[in-house]
């Protein structure tokens, strides 16, 4: 049986590749994944466990802070850390992020969307993050370093002035040192400035402080011994780890990062694999039906039950394994290729030898085969049922199964799918948000099961206006005659569409929403200031912006993060004035002058999370301990202030960091907003070029670029989607030609001409995209505003259909569907008359 089903595979090797590119893709997806995670990742183990000190201190905070603005200790901790029993050497380490680095052309080095770090000099090599590939360590103010793949990029060399932008300010400094990029923690491969450490505490912080302290254990003395005693000396304040320790939580925090990265392909690697198990299922319906006869001479001549159902498994089994193999080698390809454009761009990441783990393999193989065999079983159970007679017949056919059970759990399904919309819907938020995607996954498989009950009512609707002609009538009538095929070629492409029209809804929606909170929450500020490259920027640039010529008033939002019980928050600060006309705010209950009195506004949401009034208390966490606020006041929701909003005294005495994040600019009456924003741009090109002063319109409009990005991305990655659903729409239909070879044959010797059998098969093709693409649209403009109906009060307050958008993405669907029927039609019109007629 297994020489059989290998022969039945190369004899008919044009009908099998293209469930072979179905697999093909979806392993691809994974096996890239995986591979390029699995180097990347044991490159930086490595490094860690190479460059950790014997043990490390760090400073414990109430909440975790994030790299942005990290918690510190002063040098008293430091004091105490080295007096303890088995201690030989201390130091103190400071990492920060958002640092800029300029070329010398004045704007911002490229770093391809890795974040810049700011660092003190490390005084004990032995536990450096990096080593110094040539120059000497900088002194002062006026010196510093570079690691040596920024400096390259930016053409720097040592004792060129090189511009830095820190949170604190810019400084211009020479160039004494290059290094090696950090190999170990946060900053490992991207671009770092160092400072000797008390430049460095000056320039990062503007403040004393640390981030770290490495410690150098006594020779004889136990790790873990002297850092219980650390522990013990210090206190919770501190958190005190040994190599081992701060090797696996790295190793930890490593597999959490590229395991994002990885999850992501792997969803869209599913998704391909889903989309294609429709083609696989299709092909061996298709094929089993059309070999009915062979597969019964089997069972004539001794093959039993499971030997033909084991034929038909041993040809899923070989598609399967060819498909893991070729998607396998496409994903080492595209790991191999995205390690390449790293070093192009010199981006000197710590790299190590291709990682092909054998669990990786194993993967691919049992992804690729499982779904291919997986798919095809239902084929290879109904092939198994052939009577031996049927061999003696002309006529054979495997019976079918009727729709009725189909159809109940169908309807049983979508039962539970409007079940769990209802309760999506009176959840709200993200909770209902996940009901909703719940009941929609099974909506849609719920239309799948019930489709071939409705695929022939809905193909004759949509026909409709197309006429009576010969070609249109056999074409709807192809699609309308097995309607199991058709549907589950059409819920291939159904789904595709689903996601792409539920997508364009979700972003037209956020665009419209973002425009309107926008506009709805800006009051009579002309200009806005804020960073393209960080979240926050120096305070320096609002001093320089009150004293541009025509600025009547500034008004500053500084912003941190805080944690209120289980709940993440960011908590603003917000300068006098700034809710009295820069910003416009409703209040639900309370008001602004609560923000005098020291107490804070709580946006509806939020509120209603906590479950608290005004007048109310809650605890708030912030990087410098746990803080009780009062609630003055609930506001409405607002774009601009989805935070708790204090004042920036109680800002300040919360331990925010005094950097901004906005800058609201009132221009004077009597000049005009061009001018001023001239001004503006003038005075920061040189010093901060990544500050971006826009007027309201401009504002409004960079607000939704995010949005388009990440449509564009989803965009292309579903289109695979796509693809693979119209390979199955080429294959339906040139197997259809098979099936149908002296049905062709006799249409031909009647009268039909090449251009009609033409007709006819693009007609069945448009039949069956027009199905998939309206069940398409259905469900994903469904779904799509049901979640926005769920988050009114998180941002999507505003529904958008674009009706056009989705009409277009309906057309091209159909457009692609006539372009399948191609290669199908061309085949079909070449068939010899007689041969075709006289086949069985």
């Amino acid at each position: 049986m297994f020489k059989l089903g290998l022969r039945s595979v190369l004899a008919h090797r044009l009908r099998f590749v293209l469930c072979t590119v179905a697999v093909t893709l979806g392993v691809a997806f994974a096996g890239g994944a995986m591979v390029f995670t699995d180097t990347l990742s044991t490159a930086l183990k490595k490094n860690f466990a190479v460059s950790t000190a014997d043990i490390t201190v760090t400073p414990s905070a109430p909440i975790a802070t994030g790299t942005d603005r990290p918690a510190t200790f002063q040098s008293a901790v430091l004091d105490r850390v080295r007096v303890v029993p088995g201690v030989a050497d201390a130091r103190p380490q400071l990492l920060i992020s958002n640092v800029e680095i300029l070329g010398p052309d004045g704007k911002l080095v490229q770093n391809y969307g890795l974040t810049s770090f700011g660092a003190s000099w490390p005084l004990d090599p032995r536990t450096a993050p990096f080593k110094v590939v040539q120059g000497v360590a900088p002194s002062g103010s006026e010196q510093l370093a570079l690691d040596e793949s920024t400096a390259s990029r930016a053409g720097y060399h040592l004792g060129d002035k090189v511009r830095i932008v820190t949170p604190v300010r810019a400084v211009t400094a020479t160039l004494t040192a290059t290094t090696t990029p950090a190999v170990a923690g946060a900053a490992a491969g991207a671009p770092l400035v160092s400072f000797d450490g008390a430049t460095a505490q000056l320039l990062l912080l503007g403040e004393p402080g640390w981030t770290s302290i490495t410690v150098s254990v006594k020779p004889g003395s136990d790790p873990d011994t002297v850092s219980q005693a650390i522990s013990k000396e210090i206190g919770d304040s501190v958190k005190v780890r040994t190599a081992k320790q701060v090797t696996a939580d790295g190793e930890h925090d490593l597999d959490n990062t590229f395991g994002g990265f990885g999850t992501v392909l792997m969803l869209f690697a599913c998704l391909a694999l889903f989309v294609g198990a429709f083609l696989i299922v299709n092909t061996f319906a298709m094929v089993v039906a059309q070999r009915s006869r062979e597969l019964a001479m089997l069972r004539a001549i001794g093959a039993s039950r499971g030997q033909v159902t084991r034929t038909i498994l041993v040809e899923s089994t070989v598609i399967g394994f060819l498909g893991a193999t070729f998607g396998l080698l496409i994903g080492v390809g595209v790991a191999v290729v995205i390690r390449a454009i790293y070093q192009l761009l010199e981006l000197r990441i710590p790299t190590a030898s291709l990682q092909v783990s054998p669990g990786t393999v194993i993967a691919c193989y049992v992804i690729g085969i499982g779904v291919t065999v997986a798919a095809a079983a239902p084929a290879a159970r109904r092939a198994g049922k052939l009577p031996p007679v049927a061999a003696m017949r002309d006529d054979v056919s495997i019976p079918e199964r009727s729709l009725l059970v189909r159809g109940l759990i169908g309807a049983f399904m979508l039962l539970m799918a409007v079940l769990l919309y209802g309760l999506g819907m009176n959840a709200g938020g993200l909770p209902g948000v996940v009901l909703i995607t719940l009941a929609a996954g099974i909506a849609v498989l719920a239309v799948v099961m019930l489709n071939p009950l409705l695929s022939r009512y809905v193909v004759r609707a949509l026909m409709y206006p197309f006429g009576r002609k010969a070609p249109v009538t056999l074409g709807r009538r192809n699609a309308e005659r097995n309607p199991r095929r058709t549907s589950a070629t059409a819920s291939a492409l159904m789904i595709s569409v689903s996601l792409i029209s539920g997508l364009l809804v979700i972003a037209a929606s956020a665009k419209a929403s973002i425009n309107e909170g926008i506009v709805e929450s800006l009051g009579t500020s002309d200009i806005l200031i804020s960073s393209e490259g960080t979240s926050s920027f120096s305070p320096e640039v609002g001093d320089r912006a009150a004293k541009v010529a025509g600025v009547e008033s500034v008004h500053r939002v500084r912003e941190e993060s805080g944690q209120v019980g289980p709940t993440n928050v960011k908590v603003s600060g917000i300068s006098d004035g700034t809710l009295d006309g820069p910003i416009t705010t409703t209040f639900d209950s309370g008001s602004a002058a609560a923000l005098g009195a020291g107490q804070a506004l709580l946006p509806r949401n939020l509120a209603k999370t906590l479950g608290v009034g005004v007048g109310k208390t809650f605890d708030l966490k912030t990087a410098t301990g746990t803080h009780r606020l009062t609630v003055g006041g609930i506001l409405a929701p607002n774009r601009q202030l989805n935070a708790v909003v204090v004042s920036l005294p109680t800002y300040d005495a919360l331990g925010g960091a005094a950097t901004d994040t906005l800058v609201y600019v009132d221009v004077a009456k009597g000049n005009q907003v061009g001018q001023v924003r001239a001004g503006l741009v003038e005075q920061f090109t040189k010093d901060y070029p990544s500050i971006r002063v826009r007027d309201q319109q401009a504002y409004s409009a960079d607000a939704r670029l995010p949005v388009n990005g990440v449509l564009a991305g989803v965009g292309f990655l579903l289109a695979l989607a796509i693809l693979i659903a119209l390979l199955g729409i080429v294959n339906t239909l040139a197997l259809g030609v098979v099936e149908r070879t002296r049905e062709i044959g006799l249409l031909r010797a009647i009268g039909m001409d090449r251009p009609q059998l033409s007709r006819m098969l693009r007609v069945e093709s448009i039949a069956i995209t027009s199905l998939g693409s309206l069940l398409g649209l259905a469900i994903g403009v469904a779904v799509a505003s049901s979640i926005q109906s769920a988050m009114v009060d998180d941002g999507l307050a505003v529904r958008d259909i674009p009706v056009l958008q989705l009409v277009i993405a309906a057309a091209v669907a159909v457009g692609f569907g006539v372009l399948a029927a191609v290669w199908p039609s061309r085949r079909a019109a070449r068939l010899d008359v007689l041969r075709a007629i006289a086949s069985e």
